[in-house]
């Protein structure tokens, strides 16, 4: 049964759409932005009334979401035109596809006229928009066979990303663990587990337990995706695995490199696959690709970005007025998200559709893991350095490479300096605690039947001090503009090459020694899947809208104007830093260079 709180939207936070760009620009009023308790007027708590009428929360999915948009909250038309121009070059390379006649997809292309093209555009019917530009190739008639070269053949129209040529070294795959689509999953081995009995011999017969000690051993563990059930294709079955893999900085120092995986949780009747192993390893990398992928989908991108901004979007509606001064900040980095997850919980993640074609796992089991998973994530215990510093990352000396860490600390520190001077420019220590729709936002963004945001503050559901509230706030626009960066735009580069990232396996996980290639080839997905990422990935690393950082005259001739002003200077010498580290590093890192950030979650 649905539970709801009835809501309504503030009229200037908006979803990005052409006339909501213009009142935002123009509705800023300089000096008088207002802490509630000094603004005594009635119209204010009327505006807050009249908002909590229409402005509510969907709870049936799960997770809290926004129970309806108005027209205003479509995207923005250059947003829009952005992503016609991706989607359409797309089409035309399906198109090609099919002309070249290599494949034959069960599901055609679906025909459209132009006149019913422009009525969706103009109607910002975006699902429909998506039928059109990505269909779902529904299998490829004439079975599944497949070679590396027809997976670098879908990429008709466009050249294949670096990962076509590189995919098949470990380097690559350490690589995807500090810089690829989801560089959260690796952490410090501190004592060797029991359940992945490895050896001296799994480091070249040096001392395991001396690496360890040094710092120089790191794992990701899969255990989570245990709980999930395998997936299906129109014409095959999938397989999630639960795999364990462990990786060593070398004794002279350098990359970190992969050292051992085994593909389950138990290790009775399991081979520890090491480099030496072939094609066994190459398939014990496909298990752990799987996983690593359908979890960077699943929760790191779409649980612990979106629907993490979402209900914190809709509380501060609900309970910031429009001359609040942190409405006023969030407000830029809340543009676009409701549109966005709309389209993702709606379309992309219902059966049929995408997210099911594409992840290793059953959807029915998938939407549980992503509800339960997201009520336990933690808001202050996922702070950037706190969640580095958990995971036994934090020193440079023990693991020297690593560009998310380094890049997004640097980040991280722009925008928490650029909070401090915000907060003290409006706040007296005083005016947090008096400040009732500051507490307001914050109850309801921790409460079961509001956000559902765990650990919202030092005292969840209350902000006891301007510390505590320059804390809220980074990890708000963090996680909003570089989190959301960082975990989204590495997809075009990375997950839309099949062979580089597979989010599911076509075969169970391997057993004992002496794999093939044609072993290795049948556990990556067919054809048509290949197809169907190319599309998905392509199309959201593509679109950026907006920049961190521009808040347009929101600021100006109020107490933060100064500050703002620092805030871009900060922002210029972060990408200059960045900038000369990627001359540095064998591998540009780009996804937190500041100019390529957008403000808010919008793709």
């Amino acid at each position: 049964m649905r539970r709801s709180v009835r809501v309504t939207r503030v009229v200037t936070v908006r979803a990005p759409g052409a006339g909501a760009e213009q009142n935002m620009a123009s509705d800023a009023v300089p000096g008088r932005y207002l802490l509630s308790h000094r603004d005594p007027r009635p119209e204010r708590a009327d505006q807050l009334a009249e908002v909590r009428k229409v402005y509510g929360y969907r709870l049936d999915h799960g997770f809290p979401v926004a129970s309806e948009l108005r027209e205003d909250d479509q995207p923005a038309v250059r947003w829009q035109l952005r992503s016609l121009e991706v989607q359409q070059r797309m089409r035309l390379n399906l198109r090609v596809l099919r002309q070249r006649g290599r494949w034959n997809f069960v599901n055609d292309l679906p025909p459209l006229a132009p006149v019913k093209l422009a009525a969706m555009i103009r109607s910002g019917d975006v699902p429909g928009l998506v039928d059109y530009f990505m269909p779902l190739p529904g299998g490829v008639t004439g079975g599944r066979e497949k070679t590396i070269a027809d997976l670098r053949d879908v990429f008709a129209l466009y050249s294949p990303p670096p990962a076509a040529d590189e995919f098949e070294t470990d380097e690559y795959f350490a690589e995807l663990f500090v810089a690829g689509p989801d560089p959260t999953r690796l952490r410090r081995m501190t004592a060797v587990p029991a359940k992945f009995p490895l050896t001296d011999a799994h480091l070249g017969g040096e001392s395991l337990a001396g690496a360890v000690a040094a710092g120089r051993i790191y794992w990701a563990d899969y255990e989570a995706m245990a709980a999930l059930d395998n997936g299906s294709h129109p014409q095959f079955p999938k397989f999630m695995y639960a795999p364990m893999a462990a990786l060593a900085v070398p004794r002279d120092g350098g990359p970190l490199r992969p050292i051992a995986i085994q593909c389950g949780q138990d290790p009775a009747g399991r081979t520890i696959y090491t480099p030496a192993d072939g094609y066994s390893w190459k398939l014990a990398k496909n298990c752990v690709l799987a996983a690593h992928n359908t979890y960077h989908e699943v929760l790191t991108h779409l649980g612990f970005t979106h629907l993490i901004s979402e209900p914190i979007l809709i509380a501060a509606v609900r309970h910031l007025a429009v001359n609040h001064p942190v409405m006023v900040l969030l407000r830029r980095h809340f543009e676009g998200t409701a549109s966005i997850n709309k389209l993702a919980v709606d379309l992309l993640i219902q059966p049929g559709r995408a997210v099911e074609y594409l992840i290793g796992s059953g959807l029915e089991s998938t939407h549980r893991f992503l509800g339960e998973r997201r009520a336990a994530f933690s808001f202050t215990g996922n702070y950037l350095p706190a969640r580095i510093a958990e995971a036994g990352l934090a020193d440079p000396r023990a693991l020297g490479h690593h560009p998310y860490r380094d890049d997004g600390l640097l980040v991280w520190t722009a925008i928490r300096d650029w909070v401090s001077d915000f907060v003290t420019a409006f706040y007296r220590e005083p005016d947090v605690l008096s400040d009732h729709e500051l507490q307001g936002w914050a109850a309801e963004v921790a409460a079961a039947d509001g956000g559902q945001i765990r650990d919202f503050g030092a005292t969840p559901g209350q902000i006891g001090s301007r510390a505590d509230l320059i804390e809220i706030l980074t990890m708000i626009i963090w996680t909003a503009g570089p989190q959301h960066a960082a975990v989204n735009f590495p997809q075009k580069d990375h997950l839309a090459f099949l062979a580089a990232n597979p989010l599911a396996g076509y075969t169970p996980e391997p057993r004992g020694h002496g794999h093939t290639e044609a072993d290795w080839l049948d556990n990556l997905p067919p054809l048509d899947v290949a197809v169907q990422q190319f599309c998905v990935m392509t199309f959201l690393g593509s679109v950026r809208h907006t920049r961190l950082g521009d808040y347009r005259s929101d600021f100006t001739g109020t107490p933060a104007a100064t500050a703002h002003g620092r805030f871009r200077d900060a922002l210029a010498a972060t990408e200059t830093e960045i900038a000369g580290r990627n001359r540095r590093r064998a591998q540009p890192y780009e996804y937190l260079r500041p100019s390529l950030i957008p403000n808010s979650t919008n793709i």
